[in-house]
């Protein structure tokens, strides 16, 4: 009997959890961050609030918790569609049009990360400390990886940081505004579109030597 009640508890406690961490990221995506307070979580989750402290600790643990999932930032594996090795054999301007397209799909797939990404520019707290230090780390791995056969690291960090600006500038952009400059940013072809530009331009990739 004590047993069974043990893993009962286990579960009840796994699925609270489970509707906390799920509850942060409802707030997020409709109301924003100013609005992510314990009270606001526990009534989304239905649940009292005091099991934020006793499942998390706090606040902010529950909050890393919910950055550190698999399901937060895009990862490396997913920006190089589960095969790195492969990805790495394509044409360099065909592998940066693809970690283009594929971060931009992730993004646009992460209503939360998105909103925290609006919030990354006007204050800065400890989500989005931890999602910056992801995106840091993908992109720098995505260089040492993907890209190390284009020459210069700095000239890489510099191409891939111009880009992964527009493309999450774009992805933010296209939840309240549909055109930018022309650009449907709520179609296929659209996105078609930017994905063929940043692989005309990413030609300078492959030829280091002009940057070295």
């Amino acid at each position: 009997m004590e047993k069974k009640s043990a893993g009962k508890r286990s579960r009840n406690r796994s699925d609270t959890e489970q509707r906390l961490r799920a509850a942060v990221g409802a707030v997020l995506t409709n109301r924003g961050f100013g609005a992510l307070t314990p009270s606001a979580i526990a009534r989304e989750a239905g649940v009292d609030k005091m099991l934020i402290y006793r499942y998390f600790g706090s606040l902010e643990g529950l909050i890393e918790s919910v950055a550190n999932g698999p399901d937060f930032f895009p990862g490396f594996e997913e920006i190089c569609d589960g095969d790195p090795a492969s990805f790495r054999a394509r044409p360099m301007s065909e592998r940066a049009a693809d970690v283009a397209e594929n971060y931009a799909r992730l993004l646009m797939a992460r209503p939360v990360v998105l909103e925290l990404m609006v919030w990354e520019l006007v204050e800065r707290n400890a989500l989005t400390a931890i999602m910056e230090t992801a995106r840091e780390t993908m992109g720098l791995r995505l260089a040492r990886e993907i890209f190390d056969d284009a020459g210069d690291p700095g000239f890489v960090n510099a191409v891939f940081a111009i880009v992964g600006a527009g493309v999450t500038y774009l992805a933010i952009r296209r939840r309240k505004i549909r055109w930018f400059n022309g650009i449907d940013l709520r179609s296929d072809e659209g996105w078609r579109q930017l994905k063929a530009a940043v692989q005309a331009m990413s030609q300078a990739l492959e030829a280091p030597a002009r940057h070295a």
